[in-house]
């Protein structure tokens, strides 16, 4: 691995040093090259030539080639990120409730009511720790939609009372949009209901 890196390395700088002479000094350079070249015998330096053309693609192919080790320290980068030593192979915890909601707000019945579910839920916590009443109250106030003052809050997480005229004009014409406004509005009134700004 270290003879790779400084034939390499030595390799790369003669190549710089190069460039750097034909930006900085072309006109030596190309006179030190026709010297050389006429002081050549052109049998020689053909043979020199493929010597070289050959060394090339040999050292090309040895440091592209697979050496049947663990790699270098770049491919075990690209294969275990830094990154990954701080990140969990398991799904993050809101990565469900995002996937259920964005399938309710899709128009997947089941996704709907396990939303439902999870909002009354929050609902239920919230009013009884923001009202300081028993979970069982508080679960009674959700039922009957007097947790929040929104319609749409409580309309949503209590099957017993209907969405307005104009909910129901809006979910016929755009029901992704008044899906998910119904399911924002719950989330808001949630917040508000717990003491939380939004």
């Amino acid at each position: 691995m270290r003879l790779r890196t400084a034939v390499f390395g030595t390799v790369g700088l003669s190549a710089t040093a190069l460039a750097a002479a034909l930006v900085f000094a072309p006109a030596a350079l190309g006179e030190s090259l026709v010297a050389v070249a006429g002081a050549l015998d052109p049998s020689l330096a053909l043979v020199g030539g493929s010597l070289l053309v050959g060394l090339c693609a040999a050292l090309a192919a040895w440091l592209g080639g697979d050496d049947g080790g663990s790699g270098t320290a770049f491919d075990a980068a690209i294969d275990y990120p830094p990154e990954a030593v701080t990140a969990t192979e398991s799904a993050l915890v809101a990565a469900e409730v995002d996937a259920a909601i964005g399938d309710a707000v899709a128009g997947d019945d089941e996704a709907m009511d396990a939303v439902t579910r999870r909002l009354t839920e929050a609902a239920t916590t919230a009013h009884a720790v923001g009202a300081g009443v028993p979970r069982e109250s508080a679960r009674r106030a959700v039922r009957s939609g007097a947790w929040t003052e929104d319609a749409v809050a409580a309309a949503l997480l209590d099957p017993s009372e209907p969405h307005s005229l104009l909910a129901r004009l809006r979910l016929w014409l755009d029901p992704e949009s008044e899906r998910r406004r119904r399911i924002r509005r719950t989330v808001d009134a949630i917040e508000r209901t717990s003491g939380g700004e939004r």
